[in-house]
Formats: C-alpha cells, sequence, structure tokens
C-alpha cells in the first residue's frame, strides 16, 4: 500500500473511532466519516464497504496490537487482560456497535481476533492440549471457535453491564474457560 492510501486508511480508521464514540454506528454514514477524515465518499469506498466494517477494520488494527503481549505473557489471563483493557478503552465504540449483540463485521473481527490468540497460544504452550484435541485439527478448531465464541459473548455482557472492573473481568472470563486452557 503505497504512502497516500495509508494515511488515508489512518485518518478513515480516526474518523469512524470518533464517531462511533458518541454515536451508535448505525446512525454513522459515509459522508460523515469522510468529512471528519478529510477524504471523499470516494476514498472511502475505496477503503470500506461500510462504517460498520470500517469500524471493524479500526478495532481489529487496535486488537492485533493488544494481542501482541501473548508470545512474551507468562499465563493466558495476560493476553485476556490485554484485550478487555482495550475492550474498556473503547467502550462507548463497542457499546454503539450492539443492538442488543454487536455488528456482525464488529463481532466476526473480534472473534477472529481471539481464536487467532487462541491458536497461538496453543502453539507456544502445546503441552496444555488435552490428548483429544493434540492429534485432530478438527477438533482442536472447535476447541478454538467455542472458546472465542465464548469470549466474545462474555465480552457483551460485560459492556451491558457496565462493569468498569477489569481484573474482575479477566477472572470471571478465565473461571469460565475450559481448565486446560489456564494450564
Amino acid at each position: 500500500m503505497d504512502a497516500r492510501s495509508r494515511r488515508s486508511r489512518e485518518s478513515l480508521r480516526g474518523a469512524v473511532l470518533t464517531l462511533a464514540g458518541t454515536t451508535p454506528i448505525s446512525e454513522v454514514t459515509a459522508s460523515a466519516i469522510s468529512l471528519q477524515a478529510g477524504v471523499t465518499r470516494d476514498t472511502f469506498y475505496r477503503h470500506a464497504d461500510s462504517p460498520t466494517s470500517l469500524l471493524a477494520d479500526a478495532l481489529s488494527a487496535e486488537i492485533d496490537e493488544a494481542m501482541e503481549v501473548l508470545p512474551q505473557a507468562d499465563v493466558i489471563g495476560d493476553g485476556e487482560r490485554a484485550l478487555l483493557e482495550h475492550v474498556h478503552r473503547r467502550a462507548d465504540v463497542y457499546r454503539g456497535a450492539m443492538h442488543p449483540l454487536l455488528a456482525a463485521p464488529v463481532r466476526d473481527n473480534l472473534e477472529r481476533s481471539i481464536s487467532a490468540g487462541l491458536v497461538l497460544w496453543a502453539e507456544l504452550h502445546p503441552r496444555i492440549i488435552p490428548a483429544v484435541f493434540a492429534d485432530d485439527a478438527a477438533a482442536m478448531r472447535i476447541a478454538v471457535a467455542y472458546a472465542a465464541a465464548g469470549t466474545v459473548g462474555a465480552i457483551e455482557e460485560w459492556l451491558r453491564s457496565g462493569d468498569d472492573d477489569i481484573e474482575r473481568a479477566v477472572r470471571l472470563i478465565l473461571a469460565a474457560s475450559p481448565e486446560w486452557w489456564l494450564r
């Protein structure tokens, strides 16, 4: 991607995060994002097909940054904490994307990022994987999908509750997780 295109993408990401922090994403328009970003609508549509997909992209980039802690983490809770710190920082944006569940592109990207983190964790710590999953790639994909979807559901509930206690949320999500992830 050339420098101009990269600048436009970053301006659009910043604009959608700003607008979605004060307005439900379902009410944010491509025109409003373009105006906020200082780009044309044509530029908007070269980078995204909707405000919601642009929001999902912007949040995904931030989640990926948060998940960079995993390779150095001692326990999976460190990754969970980094993820929840990101969600907490962007709570208004996430709440504005809920109707009552997260908008599909936002939810899908969150789930995909969590899945990638879980796969990485399992690769870094293969000894934690129960025998039933160890030699069965399809079974492992099921375990990862289950954990990722459950985590997203727990995050949605945490956002709905208005609870700001990140450590409590980490403890509750980990307590609800299959024990083998925590070894």
